[in-house]
């Protein structure tokens, strides 16, 4: 009887839905992999075990090579999403141009990072066989030019959260002028200004990461580690909400 309660509560069946995304199961690793690369900043590394600590880097490897193959198939969702954005003629101009950057972006780093994972599988050469594959400029490369499109799309994504936040404010000024009880319809659009700083402090973070991965800017683990959980966090919450 215990059970059956169990698994017919809303909150279990929410968190079984929740897991049984891959998105989800991505993030998480995700999480994950940040929050060891957080520990192993030497200021935290020298309070752990030494053990544990000499662990570290074993398990941030582990964890960014299992994130991979869940998101191999990524391309084909933003290839499509850039098809829909450069066939729409109705929408803002900047946000249309904005986003097909962002999912242009995304489609590239998607892309060369499932390049990436069969290089550091030993597929693309460095295991006795296909190693002429490595003697080619973009093979070598290719994990730094997912950094660079990584960071395009997180360009495409702050200037069109910009281009957000100045029409939320000329229709909250515009709002002003109209009797609450005129046009309910048209203030609707206000309430996602939550949705659009959550956003914009995402894609900040994220570019912080991406830029020093691209230019090796030899921004410290702390940062970065810091970084990455909190926007993992943020696409968590997101999930989670979207699985209501």
């Amino acid at each position: 009887m215990t059970l059956e309660l169990l698994v017919q509560h809303p909150v279990y069946k929410h968190i079984l839905k929740f897991t049984a995304n891959v998105e989800t199961r991505e993030k998480l690793l995700r999480l994950l992999q940040y929050f060891v690369r957080f520990l192993r900043y030497y200021k935290f590394s020298s309070a752990l075990n030494p053990n544990f600590a000499k662990l570290l880097p074993s398990l941030q490897a582990t964890f960014t090579m299992a994130r991979k193959p869940l998101r191999c198939l990524k391309p084909l969702n933003h290839l499509n999403a850039f098809s829909i954005c450069v066939n729409d003629e109705l929408s803002d101009p900047v946000l249309r141009y904005t986003e097909a950057i962002k999912q242009f972006g995304l489609f590239f780093f998607f892309s060369f990072d499932g390049i990436q994972w069969l290089k550091l599988m030993g597929l693309l050469g460095g295991r006795g066989y296909n190693d002429h594959l490595l003697k080619s400029k973009f093979v070598r490369n290719v994990g730094k030019y997912a950094a660079g499109m990584w960071c395009l799309a997180l360009i495409g994504g702050i200037i069109k959260n910009l281009r957000q936040f100045q029409i939320y404010i000329y229709r909250y000024l515009d709002s002003k002028s109209i009797d609450d009880n005129e046009d309910v319809e048209y203030k609707a659009p206000l309430l996602s200004l939550e949705k659009i700083k959550r956003e914009f402090v995402k894609n900040v973070l994220d570019f912080v990461i991406a830029l020093n991965l691209y230019q090796d800017l030899g921004i410290n683990d702390g940062i970065v580690g810091g970084f990455g959980v909190m926007t993992s966090l943020i696409t968590l919450q997101d999930l989670w909400n979207s699985n209501k």
